[in-house]
């Protein structure tokens, strides 16, 4: 399991924290992913090692922070989908997440606690999708209550998979033409991780063409890299300068960032309000002290911010 397809490094190692994370005991975990240990190589040795000393290793190489930095990301997404669906008003008919990797929220929230034609559609490069589709087949024939979700919801339409090449393929046509989609219902969509990896005149594309297809109202929550960290390297934290040339050395370097009002004025100029526009910070008070885990110092990594954005 998890056999390393082209394009995944940095869906790989978000599996692995997502698995880090899952590792620690309940009382101090921000989130279970049960399917995260089948996503990338080499999970069985961070499984024997366990959280504290994976912990004390990472803070050794220099990049103390960072596991925290994408599990509270993790963790927000989460939430602000749970509120989406919730919503008395609007709630999200489905979800869908651009950029999947190895995202399992499909199968491990309970999306469909409130509406059971709840849909979500996971779009990615093809040979992305293959490799997860590919664990997953492996993990549905576990004889488990985890192993069961997975084949409950592949063998129905509730979870499904939109193969789609971001060089090549029109997103406003793929997805308006797929089956499953549903672009007059309120819906939520998910960028996690995504922005400081293409130009920024594609993501201006993606969210345009996002736009006329979802209905209004929908919400979007996106990620994106604070433009400080995009300067010289040398002028950066340790702990940042690690980061940038852990994404470079998987192929996928940051190329993209913003200022907060910067990126505000983006997405209006795109057709979207911004409703909050976060960072780790912001969290670490709340997420991270409630389970025994709040940063000090150079491991309070704000690199990246969380936006909450309105589809008008």
């Amino acid at each position: 399991m998890g056999n390393a397809v082209r394009k995944d490094g940095t869906a790989q190692g978000v599996a692995k924290v997502r698995h880090w994370e899952s590792l620690h005991p309940p009382e101090k975990r921000l989130y279970h992913d049960p399917y995260a240990f089948a996503m990338f190589s080499g999970s069985i040795i961070q499984q024997w090692m366990g959280p504290a000393l994976i912990d004390r290793v990472y803070r050794w190489m220099g990049m103390g922070g960072f596991s925290e930095m994408i599990s509270v990301r993790t963790k927000w997404i989460d939430d602000q989908i749970e509120e989406a669906i919730s919503n008395e008003n609007a709630p999200a008919k489905q979800l869908l997440i651009l950029g999947a990797g190895y995202d399992t929220r499909g199968f491990r929230l309970d999306l469909w606690k409130n509406d059971k034609d709840f849909t979500v559609i996971e779009v990615d490069q093809p040979e992305v999708q293959m490799g997860k589709l590919k664990n997953l087949l492996w993990l549905s024939n576990r004889r488990d209550e985890d192993g069961q979700r997975i084949a409950d919801r592949m063998g129905t339409t509730k979870v499904q998979f939109l193969p789609m090449d971001f060089n090549k393929d029109d997103l406003q046509q793929k997805i308006s033409s797929h089956a499953g989609f549903r672009c007059n219902v309120s819906s939520v969509v998910t960028m996690e991780g995504v922005t400081q990896y293409i130009p920024k005149e594609s993501t201006a594309d993606t969210l345009k063409k996002l736009r006329r297809i979802v209905s209004p109202g929908s919400t979007a929550l996106i990620t994106y890299v604070d433009q400080k960290c995009l300067g010289d390297l040398e002028t950066l934290p340790r702990q940042y300068r690690w980061v940038r040339n852990l994404a470079a050395k998987a192929g996928e370097p940051w190329i993209s960032g913003w200022t907060k009002e910067e990126f505000e004025k983006f997405l209006k100029e795109c057709g979207y309000e911004v409703v909050s526009d976060t960072s780790q910070e912001d969290y670490n008070d709340t997420y991270l002290k409630d389970v025994g885990r709040q940063l000090e110092g150079e491991d309070l990594l704000n690199m990246e911010r969380f936006v909450i954005a309105k589809v008008l």
